[in-house]
């Protein structure tokens, strides 16, 4: 490849005659451009016409200022006329407005328990078998009613249904009374007397 300056020109040609206005009217422009740089440096200022640039200030466009709605009340509670408290003082003891203070007259009583009677197990022993009825091999069963005194006592033993045998009501009767023994019952907390069924079985196995 041949270097650019070793290109020869024909000016005789037909390409190269279109193409000298264009390269005359580059050097034209680039000695204009060196004329008004040193013509420019030679005067130490270069002046630009302050009315070639107009710098124009755009206002804003202001948004018009839109007022919040109104609540709408459907419809309005007539509540009429509040009246103010009333307030009235008693001044028929001695003027303070308070009512005297409370003064009990008869001490308060403690209600006391209720307990229905209740027998003492160790004090419930069977009675001895009579001879005679043991002899012969009669059996039965008593049953009485007992009155059962505050101190828990038997007082009375009344036959309600008899064994058959005298021998047999009188020793179950007797031994009841003596032995048995009963928490007494309890009328708001006072020992009261009180009355109880009770059964004797007179039997031959037991006794054996």
């Amino acid at each position: 490849m041949e270097r650019p300056s070793h290109i020869i020109f024909d000016t005789q040609s037909h390409y190269f005659s279109r193409r000298l206005p264009l390269i005359g009217l580059a050097f034209s422009l680039q000695f204009a451009s060196l004329w008004l740089f040193t013509h420019g440096l030679m005067s130490g200022v270069i002046h630009i016409d302050p009315h070639i640039i107009d710098v124009v200030k755009i206002a804003e466009p202001v948004k018009p200022r839109v007022e919040p709605p109104k609540p709408r009340i459907s419809k309005t509670i007539n509540t009429g006329k509040i009246e103010p408290p009333k307030f009235t003082i008693d001044r028929t003891h001695g003027g303070s407005g308070f009512p005297p203070p409370f003064t009990p007259t008869d001490p308060p009583t403690a209600r006391g328990i209720d307990r229905a009677i209740a027998g003492i197990a160790s004090t419930h022993t069977v009675p001895p078998y009579p001879p005679i009825a043991r002899r012969i091999g009669v059996e039965g069963k008593v049953t009485l009613r007992l009155t059962v005194s505050a101190e828990g006592k038997v007082v009375a033993a009344e036959i309600v249904s008899s064994s058959g045998r005298d021998d047999m009501d009188q020793t179950a009767q007797q031994w009841i009374m003596a032995h048995w023994a009963y928490k007494p019952a309890l009328d708001n907390g006072v020992p009261v007397i009180s009355h109880v069924l009770a059964s004797v079985n007179f039997s031959l196995i037991n006794q054996r």
